[in-house]
């Protein structure tokens, strides 16, 4: 069952077996406007998807038996479980590399979520280092977007709800092009405390990915000669936020990262005033 996706998996990575029977769920299940799309569907249902998913709940209730139910239930539960420790484990395995590894920067990110927090995460975080219990608390970059959708996005989230502590997870590369200056002003200057923690690792990795991925054999993946997707020197990013008056630290021993979480946070709900951890990665 494909929900409201445009592109719900791709034919030169991974596709479904030939048997497997597709339903696509959406407002427009064929985005029929698209000039070229090749994912057919077996049933397409067109309509709000809520009420459709709604309305299948209700046609399937009477036809399922609770013992099945229940079966698949714990089945479902006990594989969450176990992903949820392979998660972990995957952390604390890297907890104490140097260079700061992604996972364990995204569990000790995840540690600080609850139902009064909202993350905007344009590309880095790993949300399965988090648990996220109550709707409209994460939100990633929509196919809309574009490169420097996430400072905005978290401080149009902060405004929309005052009452929430904000923390904005992105790239270096993501934050270069989320116009920074402009954005720690706004902060600043409407009053928008939101703590942004930039996952440095001193490269548009996305580029890196699309090259290798798509040009394995090509000149670039064989040389590692990628123009314009290494971003060294790398700036003080931390500078940029303490212009507008913000709380700003660079980390790099891994030790140390949940401690400077913690001042982050207590900056930004008790000082009302915004602030950024430059985190030094590991570079790809």
């Amino acid at each position: 069952m494909v929900v409201e996706s445009d592109a719900p998996w791709f034919p030169h990575v991974k596709s479904p077996r030939p048997e497997t029977k597709l339903v696509q769920i959406g407002v427009d299940p064929l985005f029929s406007r698209y000039p070229i799309r090749g994912f057919g569907a077996d049933v397409a249902l067109a309509g709000t998807v809520r009420l459709t998913l709604a309305a299948l709940a209700d046609a399937l209730r009477p036809r399922v038996e609770g013992r099945l139910v229940d079966e698949r239930r714990r089945r479902w539960q006990g594989e969450h479980a176990r992903r949820r420790e392979a998660s972990a484990t995957a952390a604390r395995r890297v907890q104490n590399d140097r260079p700061i590894d992604m996972a364990w920067l995204s569990r000790c990110v995840g540690d600080l979520v609850d139902e009064r927090t909202i993350v905007v995460n344009e590309y880095d975080l790993d949300p399965t280092q988090a648990c996220f219990r109550a709707p409209g608390t994460y939100f990633n970059g929509p196919a809309s977007s574009s490169l420097g959708w996430g400072l905005g996005a978290a401080l149009g989230a902060k405004l929309a709800a005052p009452d929430k502590t904000v923390i904005c997870t992105v790239g270096d590369g993501a934050y270069i092009f989320g116009a920074p200056t402009a954005a720690h002003f706004v902060a600043r200057a409407y009053d928008v405390p939101v703590l942004f923690v930039v996952f440095n690792n001193q490269a548009w990795n996305a580029v890196k990915r699309a090259v290798r991925g798509l040009a394995p054999d090509g000149f670039a993946a064989k040389t590692g000669a990628m123009v314009l997707s290494d971003l060294e020197p790398a700036p003080d990013y931390e500078l940029v936020c303490r212009a507008s008056g913000g709380h700003a630290e660079r980390v790099e021993d891994p030790a140390v990262l949940p401690g400077a979480l913690a001042r982050a946070l207590k900056v930004v709900r008790e000082e009302k005033r915004q602030a950024l951890l430059n985190v030094i990665c590991e570079k790809p």
